[in-house]
């Protein structure tokens, strides 16, 4: 992935039942 996501940034959901919804990342879960 290019993107590195942290605590604290402003994302959007671009799909699932809560499509265009924005909001912060409260927990980042690491690939394994």
């Amino acid at each position: 992935m290019g993107l590195k996501l942290k605590r604290g940034d402003t994302v959007v959901v671009i799909s699932g039942k809560e499509k265009g919804k924005r909001g912060e990342i409260e927990r980042v879960i690491p690939k394994e």
